[in-house]
Formats: C-alpha cells, structure tokens, sequence
C-alpha cells in the first residue's frame, strides 16, 4: 500500500523542514532552502503516488530568478507538480495557512499568505509578493482563487497581478491538463478522485487519491506576457486566462 511509503516520506519532509526553520540564518537563505527541500519530496512523492508529469514544451525549468507564475487550479496535487519542476513559492490564503496540518506544510514550503476575503492588506500583500519576486524567487499564483472541477478556467481575480508590475517582470502562464486516470480517460465520472472540489476534505478526498494506481498530468508552459511599466492588472489578468483557457481545451470526456 502508498500508505506504507507516505508516511515515512512525510516524516522526513516535516523533520528537514522544522531543522531549516530553526536555523540562525535570514528569513530569505531559510526560504530558499525550504523551496528547495519541497521540490526534492515533491518529485518523491508524485512517483510514489503515481503521478506522471509530462511537460509539452521545455522551458518551465529554465525561468531566470524572480518570476511570477501564473497557474490554472483544480486540485492541491498542482502544488506538488509546479515544485516538483523548479523551487517556487506559493501564494496561498491565511484561511489555508490557519488549518493545522495544511497550513504547516504551506508554510514548510516558504508560502506567501494572503487574505483574499478582506482588501484592506490589499496594498502591503503586493508589495510582499513584489518583493519575494525581486529577492529572486520563482512565485505561483493560483489566479482563480479556488480549485475547480475542471470543466473549464474559471475567471481570474486580478488584483494580485499588480505584484508584477512592481515587481517589473512579465507573466509566465502555464496550463495544467490531468489527462489519464490508472491509464484511462479523465472523465466527469472519475475526476473526483483528482479534482479538489465542491466542499469535499482534504482528508476525505486524498485516501480516494492515495488508491489510484497512476494520474498523468500534462504542463504547458505557454508565451510569456509582457508586463509594461504602468500596466493594467485587468488586461494582464484577461491575457493569462484567455491563454491557458486556450491551451485547457477541456480534458474532460463524458
């Protein structure tokens, strides 16, 4: 059984990952060193979980230092196939970051906590992903907002693109298509046991996942966006989701 393998593995990642927090060392060495202990467990744990990652196109590897990522969202297993590519940090809700066990492995991973609910942070939670991004690291925005059941890209919420135009880099869009279950088509019957949705737990939804015998994942790494001084997050925002809508093309059979 996984189960056998998880464990231990998840063990591992939690004791390096509480050794890194406690080093005497900045708040930034500790990060990079916490995205890179993640990307390490997290290609451990997609091959033990029988997740098969197959990029597209290359060049999801070889993004400069300081990028903002932009990423369509159906399941928590997204999280693990991005790290499992590059070191990333992840931007993230505080609701998540307040939850016992999901919010230590987000924080574990260097996540960036933002309150979506309330804008009045609005201003200083771009400024701290601005400056993730110009510290040079490679940061992920999950724009809908919310895992979906994958019928198709919800619409974006666009306030936190502004973080690249302070930041003065362009977007990099890439699209995530989970094409195959145990070596079949995805479809509206079983993306269940992938699909994180519709009010279901993470501890009700992740032992159905954990019994797949493989799930295979397809990243395309798609045009960068150019981002212009001054630019309009609204623009930019439509520009992501009509591209990786576009290259989405909905997996999904009946």
């Amino acid at each position: 059984m996984k189960i056998i393998g998880i464990v231990p593995l998840l063990l591992a990642y939690l004791l390096i990952s509480c050794s890194i927090a406690f080093l005497p060392a900045g708040s930034r060495l500790r990060r990079i060193l916490h995205t890179k202990n993640t990307s390490f467990f997290s290609r451990m744990m997609l091959s033990l979980l029988g997740v098969n990652v197959h990029i597209e196109r290359e060049g999801l590897t070889t993004l400069s230092s300081g990028s903002l990522i932009v990423s369509n969202h159906t399941s928590y297993i997204d999280i693990l196939v991005i790290a499992s590519l590059t070191p990333a940090v992840f931007i993230t809700s505080v609701e998540l970051g307040s939850t016992l066990f999901l919010g230590m492995l987000a924080r574990f991973g260097g996540s960036l906590f933002v309150e979506r609910r309330k804008p009045f942070g609005l201003k200083r939670e771009i400024a701290m992903i601005a400056r993730a991004i110009a510290e040079g690291f490679t940061v992920v925005l999950f724009p809908e907002g919310t895992t979906s059941n994958g019928e198709r890209i919800q619409p974006f919420k666009k306030s936190l693109f502004d973080a690249a135009v302070m930041a003065g880099v362009d977007i990099r869009p890439i699209c995530l298509r989970y094409t195959k279950i145990n070596g079949g088509a995805l479809t509206v019957h079983n993306r269940g046991c992938v699909f994180y949705y519709g009010g279901d737990t993470f501890f009700r939804h992740f032992p159905k996942f954990s019994l797949l015998k493989s799930v295979d994942v397809v990243v395309i790494p798609l045009k960068s966006i150019k981002v212009p001084e001054h630019a309009s997050r609204k623009e930019l925002a439509l520009a992501a989701h009509a591209a990786i809508s576009s290259a989405y093309d909905n997996p999904l059979n009946v």
